[in-house]
């Protein structure tokens, strides 16, 4: 009897080894939750950047073929490209000038922005300024709510008639619209994509004047997450100084060339 109750006491565990196999599981079980957390968080990181890269280059298609699409003629620079960059924000404690909107008339089609500045949680709360608006066709058919829009427009009537202190773009004393307006890029909580700067060199003809060649670049980045256009290579802040939604930030610069050869 007294043999048996030794070999039964042999196989129990000890009060140690009870410790020990807890903390090893707990430790397991947490580093297994981080892995799967820090999983999730680049593959959240990932699909923002693709979205981004994906959006990036549909824009860019679509540029390009309205520029392809536009008069092959010269045209003084006022009339294709303008920018709205007047309201200072605080960039890593130094003040900076960003830009608000802008718009770029090929002669085919019209492009209106209004700058991720407006929107973003780093720098919308410090901008007191309103989103641009297109007024078209007559006085009732205001178009609003977007942060990239596309309208027809072959006098380059938007480009025309920006003015410093407004906010709405009036093109209804033009009769140059067959299309509606069509909006790229929307301002509500389901895209979280916006334009922070978008340029056009002056349109350069060829040496037989029968077509011009754009240089086109602009920064498409999220509302969300810390992004930091400015600083040095353009990036999303460490989660250390921004927390807030830092998985879903993303930011990419597309630079093109395209050319106008239409009559």
């Amino acid at each position: 009897m007294k043999e048996m109750r030794e070999i039964g006491y042999k196989k129990g565990f000890t009060l140690v080894e009870l410790s020990l196999s807890i903390a090893f599981i707990s430790i397991l079980s947490i580093t297994i939750a981080l892995i799967i957390n820090d999983a999730i968080s680049t593959y959240r990181r990932g699909l923002t950047l693709n979205q981004i890269n994906t959006v990036g280059m549909d824009l860019v298609d679509d540029i390009r073929a309205a520029v392809q699409n536009s008069p092959s003629k010269a045209v003084e620079e006022d009339f294709v490209f303008k920018k709205k960059a007047e309201v200072s924000v605080d960039n890593d404690d130094n003040w900076i000038n960003v830009p608000i909107y802008g718009t770029f008339c090929t002669g085919s089609y019209s492009y209106i922005w209004n700058s991720g500045y407006l929107y973003s949680n780093e720098y919308g709360k410090e901008i007191e300024m309103n989103p641009v608006k297109l007024k078209y066709n007559n006085e009732t058919e205001i178009k609003e709510g977007f942060r990239l829009l596309k309208v027809k427009d072959r006098s380059r009537a938007v480009c025309k008639e920006v003015r410093g202190d407004s906010d709405i773009i009036d093109i209804s004393g033009y009769d140059v619209l067959v299309e509606e307006p069509v909006i790229l890029l929307a301002n509500d909580t389901s895209n979280s994509l916006a334009l922070y700067d978008l340029s056009v060199a002056a349109p350069a003809s060829n040496t037989l004047g029968n077509s011009l060649f754009y240089s086109i670049s602009f920064i498409l980045g999220t509302v969300q997450g810390g992004i930091n256009v400015m600083s040095s290579g353009n990036f999303c802040k460490a989660p250390a100084e921004y927390n807030s939604n830092f998985d879903y930030c993303a930011i990419n610069k597309f630079n093109f060339a395209a050319q106008a050869t239409g009559g």
